[in-house]
Order: C-alpha cells, then sequence, then structure tokens
C-alpha cells in the first residue's frame, strides 16, 4: 500500500469513527447517508464547490480523486445534486451508503460484488466558490498535476508491454532495419524502438511532454500504400494535426515516441514498429494486423500548453459564432417563407 492510500485509510477511518455516533438517514431509493457538518459557510445556487470523493468496498478503493490528484469541481445547482446536498456547508463530510441488493435490483451489480454487502462513497467539501471562474483557476494546479500523473502511468505501461513482447519487438526491428536500408535512410533509434530519419532538420529544442505540435503527415505501409493523410485531398481533411505531447490517448505512441527526436521545422519519416502503432488488430483493411508503419512528417510549428488551450478556445468560440449565424439565417428563411403573400390589386 502506498503513501497516498494509507493517508486515504486514516482520513476514512477517522471519517467512519467520527459518523459512528450517527445513524444512517434513508432516501426513499433506498440511498443511505450521514453529514458530519462543519458549521463553515453554507452553499447556495451559483456557487460551485471542490469535493473529494473516495469510494469504497470492503478493504478496495474502488475511486480515489486524491490519488488521481483531480479533486471534482461541481456546481451548487439543487435541482441536479441528491436532496440531501441542499444543506452543505464549506468543510462538511457525507458518507453515502449503497447496499449491493439495491444496486442488483437496478441492475447495476458489477461481478466483483456480493449480496448483503454495502458500497461507501465519501465526499469532502474542500471550498465553497461564489464563481465558475475561481473555482476554475483552483482546479488548473490540480489539472496539471492529473495530467502528469496519467502520462507517467500510459508510460510505465507502454514500457511493460515492450518488455513482455521481446521477440515481438525483435522481429519488428529486424524488418523495419531492412526497410531502412532498402530505402537508403540514415535514421535513428529511440529507447522503444521508434526510427527516425530526418531530412531536413529543424530549429530550436527538441520537442518534449510540454509541447504541441502542429503536424503535416502521410502514413504509408512498407508496401508504400498511403492510408491516410492530411495533405492529399482525396482524404478529405487538409487541416494541420496537433499531437498533444503530453497524452498518449488518441494519437498512437509511437508518434510521441518519435516526435521526440524532432523540432519545428524538422523534415522526415518515422517508421513505427507495430507494437506502438495499431498492434495485433491493425485497422484492416488498409493496416494489417502487427504491420510496421512509415509516417512522413513535417513539424510546421510548436506550440507552449497554453497556447494550444487558447488556439482551441478560439476556435470553438468562431465555431459556436458559426452556427449561431446559420441558426439566425434559418430563423429568417423560416419567417419569410410564413409571410403572407401580397394582396393582388
Amino acid at each position: 500500500m502506498n503513501k497516498t492510500f494509507c493517508l486515504l485509510a486514516v482520513a476514512f477511518l477517522i471519517l467512519a469513527t467520527g459518523c459512528q455516533e450517527q445513524k444512517f438517514k434513508k432516501e426513499q431509493d433506498g440511498t443511505e447517508y450521514k453529514i458530519i457538518s462543519s458549521g463553515g459557510k453554507n452553499a447556495v445556487a451559483g456557487d460551485f464547490m471542490e469535493v473529494n470523493i473516495l469510494a469504497k468496498y470492503k478493504d478496495s478503493v474502488l475511486f480515489s480523486s486524491i490519488e488521481s490528484s483531480m479533486p471534482r469541481f461541481i456546481p451548487f445547482d439543487t435541482a441536479q445534486l441528491p436532496p440531501f446536498f441542499k444543506v452543505i456547508h464549506e468543510g462538511d463530510s457525507m458518507v453515502i451508503r449503497e447496499s449491493t441488493d439495491s444496486l442488483k435490483k437496478r441492475g447495476q451489480f458489477a461481478p466483483f460484488m456480493q449480496d448483503g454487502q454495502y458500497i461507501y462513497q465519501t465526499f469532502k467539501i474542500v471550498k465553497i466558490f461564489s464563481s465558475k471562474e475561481a473555482a476554475d483557476s483552483a482546479a488548473k494546479p490540480f489539472e496539471v498535476l492529473a495530467k502528469q500523473k496519467s502520462y507517467d502511468k500510459e508510460k510505465a505501461q507502454i514500457e511493460k508491454e515492450i518488455a513482455s513482447n521481446d521477440s515481438l519487438a525483435k522481429a519488428d526491428d529486424k524488418e523495419i532495419t531492412a526497410y531502412i536500408a532498402k530505402k537508403n535512410l540514415t535514421a535513428k533509434k529511440t529507447a522503444w524502438g521508434t526510427y527516425v530519419a530526418i531530412t531536413t532538420p529543424g530549429t530550436g529544442d527538441y520537442l518534449s511532454k510540454n509541447d504541441v505540435a502542429e503536424v503535416e503527415y502521410t502514413g504509408k505501409t512498407f508496401e508504400d500504400s498511403t492510408f491516410d493523410s492530411n495533405t492529399d485531398k482525396k482524404f478529405n481533411h487538409l487541416q494541420p494535426l496537433y499531437v498533444d505531447m503530453s497524452r498518449f490517448t488518441g494519437i498512437i505512441p509511437g508518434w510521441i515516441d518519435g516526435l521526440q527526436l524532432m523540432q519545428k521545422g524538422s523534415v522526415g519519416q518515422i517508421i513505427i514498429p507495430s507494437y506502438l502503432a495499431y498492434g495485433q488488430g491493425g485497422r484492416p483493411p488498409k493496416i494489417q494486423p502487427n504491420a510496421n508503419l512509415v509516417f512522413d512528417i513535417k513539424v510546421t510549428n510548436v506550440l507552449t500548453q497554453e497556447e494550444y488551450q487558447q488556439k482551441m478556445e478560439e476556435q470553438q468560440k468562431m465555431m459556436q459564432m458559426m452556427r449561431e449565424q446559420m441558426q439566425q439565417q434559418q430563423q429568417q428563411q423560416q419567417q419569410q417563407q410564413q409571410k403572407p403573400a401580397p394582396k393582388a390589386k
């Protein structure tokens, strides 16, 4: 058990001890709850709550916002929250208990559950904010930490899978080195097994997890069959691709691995082994199972995380404006169609 879980266990024990003097109250749907009041500032409509959540079944932690480093920031909306949330205060704690029997009746029974047991959820109201802006500002440091934890976890999982597939890694590497020799390329190999062949060097620092790369690309198989591109019109998406180097989700791991050897302005090829691409499943019919892939890459720009976030927000606002303009035009057309025709003289 790591230090965080030890602290969670102690916190939960203290909270449970404080609850022993209280009886659970019961809602109509069978949900039972206790509130340990702090006497702090009460929440009112329009407020936002910073809430830490711990869910347990027997001795197992099912979910922990502390472990994920991401408390929940929830609007205080009495129409959406359970009725007993209406009297919540800053600093309050709440324990909700649901029986596995009740969950079974509602079709929410998980395979690990046993009859006659309970799921306990503990909610700690850490702070109450009077505006969304204040809550968003408080959430930012947690988002950075949670993102780092997620990156480290995904990276460790990928490295574990590579280590457990040594024979596949060797087979892929043999095929890739033969391809590089055939194409007369000069390429550098990463620790994970991706090869990067630079034809035009870039400038500045090499890409890191603090960056977002703006990329033009064309993806090919070793048989030179093109399966995707954002520079070829026939694939119908000529927009730049933005690769957030701090996330492995939404992109094959080989991209993140290979781009770390590129800079702003770099042009070259990233040659990705199958286990860092689409693996055993492939993407038939264009990408076969266990296929090594080649991507022609140009890094057209490098953005900071803040610049990327700002760019995405600007694009969302623009899209919203376009939707509103289209709605207004449709409404005007409907109004024109509904106007009675002028009477003939």
